[in-house]
């Protein structure tokens, strides 16, 4: 009984050491590994508030103007069957997507992914906020059971290529500024991030069939 009681003490010592471990230290290598998918959240976020609080003054003309790249003309898009539907969700997404994987290729990309994590952000916000404003609690029931779900999934596989390119392009700008006459080679790290990038595609093939599933089974319920 004594051992027992003295094996649990120990175990309750050495996990109090192990939370005290978890110092400065466990957070910089947190922040090294998540630090860009975090950052990247945080700039849709600021993106979303942003298009949120602008909806209240877009007119309808500029709501279709943007509807290739965001799903803000729901009229056209529910007299789509469910293969047309798809391909404008994932037309839409793969620009954003093709955007940030040619970034990641150029040494100076790493200045101009911020701006389209920013502006995925602001049309999904406007398109939310309009839907809200215009529609009501209806809208908003519109948006979280049809649009949500899928824009969830494309927003996650565009941090996750957003960390990726980020990488690849911080490596090339490295090498671009590097005094080093025999430059390391790019050819391995270029292989893993298509390699890493196909992911990303596929979240966002996944994301577009979920919005054409829903699109075709619940928009019909919503009389817009």
């Amino acid at each position: 009984m004594r051992s027992l009681v003295f094996s649990f003490k120990k175990r309750r010592h050495h996990s109090g050491n192990r939370i005290k471990r978890f110092s400065a230290a466990d957070f910089r290598c947190f922040l090294h590994r998540y630090g860009v998918r975090l950052v990247g959240v945080l700039l849709l976020i600021v993106g979303l508030a942003a298009g949120s609080i602008y909806a209240g003054n877009a007119d309808s003309s500029m709501m279709y103007s943007l509807d290739f790249l965001f799903t803000t003309n729901l009229e056209a898009r529910l007299s789509h069957n469910i293969i047309s539907i798809f391909c404008a969700c994932f037309a839409s997404n793969f620009i954003f997507l093709l955007t940030v994987f040619l970034l990641g290729l150029a040494p100076w990309g790493i200045l101009l992914m911020p701006a389209v994590a920013l502006f995925k952000g602001f049309g999904t916000g406007l398109t939310a906020g309009y839907l809200f404003i215009t529609y009501g609690f209806k809208g908003a029931g519109f948006y979280l059971l049809v649009l949500l779900p899928g824009t969830f999934i494309f927003c996650l596989a565009l941090v996750t290529l957003l960390s990726y390119s980020f990488a690849f392009s911080k490596n090339m700008f490295g090498i671009l500024v590097s005094r080093s006459s025999k430059p390391a080679p790019v050819w391995g790290s270029l292989l893993d991030f298509c390699s890493r990038s196909v992911s990303a595609l596929l979240m966002t093939f996944l994301a577009s069939m979920l919005d054409a599933v829903l699109w075709t089974l619940f928009a019909g319920t919503f009389n817009f």
